[in-house]
């Protein structure tokens, strides 16, 4: 059984999304000390074969200049990252990576699993563009996905028909996974299961609310783990953490065997 989870920890700003809380706008430069070891304290006990994570600091001053992502696969005892800065090097994004924090904000897979054929997708719309894949072998291989889409409707929209030709392209299974900012409900990405056959199974939680935003009283979902049909998802879980303005997505998998040709 592999255990992965997917989290966006909103930079360790440490904001449950209560209004008021982003009035306290320098927690954006100054954030609460010590969030990452408590994020890490509560992962160690689910003890993940997998991390996703978005929104996540490589280095800036506002995380004191520690590279979120080699901390928290250091201290989870995972052997193997890619992180990558959520916008691309053309156009007139590549501003951001000469301006200070934004140049430190990406998003990253952690693994246990050796992480190889790493590839970044750029989309043509939006500010955050960058897709990151990754194959794993658990011990069949798995195609990663991890995408954060764009906060407009009509970028987004254009995002998601990339995403579909981008997953109908991949020969493994697929795991399509990340916050999606789909404001308008889940129809946004009916388009996105439909064409690509990947399931969405978080109906198998019966304890929590199928929503992930914002995480003190949750009113919509904006986060997505999907799945190949090869991939039998065993258990699907909303966290109860409140770490960011996001609450984390948990599954366990296993994944079907392919028959070996004679």
């Amino acid at each position: 059984m592999v255990k992965l989870i997917c989290y966006n920890i909103e930079y360790c700003e440490g904001m449950e999304g209560l209004w008021y809380q982003y009035l306290k706008f320098w927690k954006i430069f100054f954030p609460p000390k010590n969030l990452d070891e408590r994020i890490v304290k509560a992962l160690k006990k689910l003890k993940p074969d997998i991390l996703s994570l978005v929104e996540v600091d490589t280095g800036s001053f506002r995380s004191r200049g520690k590279d979120e992502v080699k901390f928290i696969e250091e201290k989870l005892g995972l052997q193997s990252f890619v992180e990558k800065v959520k916008y691309p090097l053309k156009g007139w994004l590549r501003f951001f990576h000469h301006t200070p924090i934004f140049n430190k904000q990406a998003n990253a897979i952690i693994s246990k699993f050796k992480i190889h054929n790493i590839k970044y997708h750029i989309f043509h719309e939006g500010t955050k563009r960058v897709v990151i894949e990754a194959t794993v072998k658990v011990p069949e291989k798995i195609t990663l996905l991890l995408a954060h889409l764009a906060l407009g409707k009509k970028a987004r929209a254009k995002q998601i028909k990339e995403l579909i030709k981008i997953v109908n392209r991949k020969r493994n299974p697929v795991i399509l996974m990340g916050d999606f900012n789909t404001f308008n409900g889940t129809k946004e990405i009916k388009e996105l299961l439909k064409k690509t056959h990947l399931n969405d199974k978080i109906s198998l939680d019966k304890k929590a609310l199928p929503l992930t935003e914002p995480a003190w009283h949750p009113t919509r979902r904006l986060d997505y783990i999907l799945t190949s049909s090869q991939i039998k998802v065993k258990k699907f879980s909303v966290l109860d953490f409140h770490f960011s303005d996001h609450l984390p997505l948990m599954i366990d998998f296993t994944v079907k065997r392919r028959k070996k040709k004679k």
